[in-house]
């Protein structure tokens, strides 16, 4: 099998499939459409819809249907809303729609607003308690005849189950119901034949095996299926001569055309052509062969690992894909973002890994993705602290009794030779305090320090305030909950985190001198690499803090917060650190990340893909964020203990600290 070394980590073909030279066959399409669209003639919708014919063509082959059968949909669910739509008036009313609990959910969430309108119910077959698909037998326990109409996933894109579609059909057609298939999650890498077994429509995209574009859904309904049916969205191009302009004497066209409706949306067509012409040169089976291969190996990887396998291991009933189930959303997480930081594209969906290796995927690459994956686990497990390992002591110190280890720290606190770092900036009404769009969401109060007494009446004998605050003013701790992604770990309040995590050697990345030169800094994954190769390897359960020297600006608010004079940019200007930084990082199993500015991402990361990563894959990864920390300059790459201890607040979100640094000196 031939591949594209440089898409050979690719296992992505549940979502958007590749082919070798995809960039530039789609760039010339889109070009050569650019020039006649834009030419000064009248040859541009001729061109486009023959364009659009061969795009329903080539699918009229894969799922091997006669002419006038197949057209174009936006997506798998606007196909079927479509259909269901089209369908004659009462015909479901009174009956059941079955469906499995693993199908697309798209679909799902349609037929549910389609029940009450179209007078049916809709009855979803559920999986099993601990199992990972919809067993046939149950579905075909609940197909009675009082089924109305069949949505069969051909393929799930859950666990990647393929159904027995022979014994699925003949029992529907006993039962006198409609039948659907979604061949999404398999079509163009299994064969399909829409007529044997013989099924009344076919619903899929141009994404993922079939390498295409969104948006260029197809819809097939059987010949005879579709004079009986009126769609709703009924245009000019839904008559058999789209010329015939009689306001009065509309009339579907015979055949599949009559779900044209308007000019028909084309782009997304022509944009996949090139995709389903490569497609249709390829040999089917060898493309299906190399993806079995490389499958079988992944699950011989994955079972060394003992990573639980959540698809089915008979190859017979499995589709292209395959599902491995980690103990929980943040380790699958945290493996798919170490992966792709050195270039390997997976994903996951929940506590489950998903791989699809296809004709670009290369072998060998499979061992890289377990071998980053066992690393990955095996430093998380060392994480949290009092589970790291002895080895990452030198010998010396290895041998040292802990109470030995802390009297010595003791007298060298005592002598000097550790100095206290101060890392903590001061909490009073000058506080720079985060500043959020009024229409976005409700800020947080300045600091407010309110005097109780001063050695008078109100208090004869002493002092002392009270304080009008937010938890996230001045510098201030992150904890889990303060973020949506990690708003259900039941450790993750400042009330209920573990205090053993909160002290631990820091990593200090010097970024001052690039975030001088551009306040929009972004700290990569590669600098972080580069710091280690320098400094030594950032260790699990260690604090991972970015030095940028921006608490020279404290004292002036504007400066510190630096927001964008446009007040439509909805951001500010300052450093922090990127997707990937923040993937590497976890990779790595940090406690946490901390900067010098007002939040622990970078002034513009509402414009990053996902919104605010720092916050984000933190606390997601039940893991603590540090912001506007100071005097890091005094503090070395490595070496120094940070100290990072918030308030015990009922259920808090975070708490303002007193931020310590223990550093050797001499």
């Amino acid at each position: 099998m031939l591949t594209n070394s440089a898409h050979s980590g690719y296992f992505l073909y549940h979502s958007i499939g590749m082919y070798p030279g995809k960039e530039q066959e789609l760039s010339d399409a889109m070009a050569e459409f650019s020039k006649v669209w834009a030419a000064p003639n009248d040859k541009q919708w001729g061109y486009v819809l023959l364009k659009r014919q061969d795009f329903i063509d080539y699918w009229r082959r894969i799922i091997n249907v006669p002419k006038g059968s197949t057209t174009t949909c936006e997506s798998v669910t606007d196909g079927l809303h479509k259909l269901m739509r089209a369908l004659p008036e009462g015909m479901l009313r009174g009956k059941r729609v079955l469906i499995a609990a693993d199908c697309f959910p798209s679909l799902h969430f349609l037929l549910v607003g389609l029940a009450a309108k179209m007078g049916f119910t809709l009855d979803t077959v559920a999986m099993r308690a601990g199992e990972s698909w919809v067993r046939q037998e149950d579905f075909l326990e609940r197909w009675g005849p009082d089924v109305g109409l069949s949505l069969i996933t051909w393929v799930t894109s859950t666990a990647s189950a393929r159904v027995d579609l022979e014994s699925l059909v003949a029992h529907g057609r006993k039962m006198g119901s409609l039948i659907g298939v979604d061949i999404t999650q398999a079509a163009g890498l299994i064969p399909f034949d829409a007529m044997n077994p013989k099924v009344d429509f076919v619903l899929s995209t141009s994404l993922k095996w079939m390498c295409g574009t969104p948006g260029a859904g197809m819809l097939y309904v059987e010949k005879s299926l579709v004079r009986e049916l009126e769609p709703e969205g009924r245009g000019w191009f839904s008559q058999n001569n789209p010329f015939s302009w009689d306001l009065d004497k509309f009339e579907y066209a015979p055949d599949i055309r009559r779900f044209d409706s308007g000019t028909p949306g084309s782009m997304a067509a022509l944009a996949s052509l090139p995709a389903l012409r490569w497609h249709a040169q390829q040999d089917h089976a060898e493309l299906a062969a190399w993806n079995r291969k490389l499958v079988d190996r992944i699950i011989a990887r994955a079972d060394a690992l003992d990573l639980a396998l959540h698809s089915p291991r008979d190859a017979d009933r499995r589709g292209g894909s395959v599902m491995l189930r980690f103990p929980d959303k943040p380790e699958a997480a945290a493996i798919t973002g170490a992966l792709g930081v050195e270039g390997y594209s997976v994903d996951f969906r929940g506590h489950l890994m998903r791989l699809s290796p296809g004709n670009v995927t290369g072998e060998d690459t499979i061992d890289a993705v377990f071998d980053i994956t066992e690393d990955t686990m095996s430093r998380r497990k060392r994480r949290f602290a009092g589970r790291g390992s002895a080895a990452l002591c030198d010998g010396a110190t290895a041998q040292t009794s802990s109470a030995d280890l802390l009297g010595s720290l003791g007298a060298l606190l005592l002598a000097g030779q550790v100095k206290i770092v101060d890392c903590t900036a001061e909490l009073g009404p000058e506080t720079p305090i985060l500043r959020l769009p009024e229409d976005f969401a409700r800020n947080t109060p300045k600091v407010e320090i309110h005097r109780i007494s001063e050695y008078d009446a109100d208090g004869p004998f002493f002092a002392w305030n009270w304080l009008k605050l937010g938890e996230h003013s001045g510098t201030h701790f992150d904890a889990p909950n303060h973020w949506i992604t990690g708003k259900d770990f039941q450790d993750g309040a400042t009330d209920t985190l573990d205090v053993q995590r909160l002290v631990a050697p820091v990593n200090v990345i010097n970024c001052s001198s690039q975030a001088a030169a551009d306040p929009d800094f972004l700290l990569t994954a590669d600098h972080v690499k580069a710091w280690e190769r320098e400094h030594g390897a950032i260790n699990p359960g260690e604090w991972v803090v970015m030095r940028t020297d921006w608490d020279a600006r404290a004292t002036d608010a504007e400066a510190f917060l630096n927001d964008d004079p446009d007040p439509h940019e909805d951001g500010s200007h300052s450093p922090g650190p990127t997707t990937g930084c923040m993937d590497y990082l976890l990779s790595r199993g940090i406690v946490g990340w901390g900067t010098q500015c007002i939040g622990t991402d970078a002034g513009m990361a509402g414009k990053m893909s996902p919104p605010y990563p720092a916050h984000n894959y933190l606390h997601r990864d039940n893991c603590f964020g540090l912001a506007s920390l100071c005097n890091l300059d005094q503090l070395p790459p490595k070496g120094a203990i940070l100290i990072a201890t918030p308030l015990k607040i009922a259920q808090g979100t975070g708490s303002p600290i007193r931020a310590l640094a223990l550093v050797p000196q001499g």
